[in-house]
């Protein structure tokens, strides 16, 4: 797929969730694009599992993917990361994302 065609794809998926700052937004979008390992707009169990590089058991990967995974495909979309790391902000939570990809 094309960069811009992608960069279009992301950006309507980040617009579509009001609840969280134009800034967060960009942050979850980042997120996101550094678990994206093989770069087909999805995180799979795999990719989320290289970027913990084994700090994350397999309770944590499994909850991890009930929370964030609304359409039970397998996988976690844009979207779905979007949703997810916005609600874990909303209500006045810290703005500490515990599944951020580790830099």
């Amino acid at each position: 797929m094309k960069w811009s065609v992608r960069l279009l794809m992301v950006t309507a998926a980040v617009r579509r969730s009001a609840a969280a700052s134009e800034q967060e937004l960009l942050e979850f979008k980042q997120d996101f694009l550094e678990f994206d390992l093989n770069k087909d707009n999805q995180i799979d169990a795999q990719e989320v599992r290289a970027q913990f590089k084994g700090n994350l058991d397999a309770k944590e990967l499994h909850q991890f993917f009930i929370d964030v995974d609304k359409d039970l495909s397998g996988t976690i979309s844009l979207q779905e990361y979007v949703d997810y790391a916005a609600s874990l902000n909303s209500g006045g939570e810290s703005t500490s994302n515990p599944y951020r990809a580790p830099e």
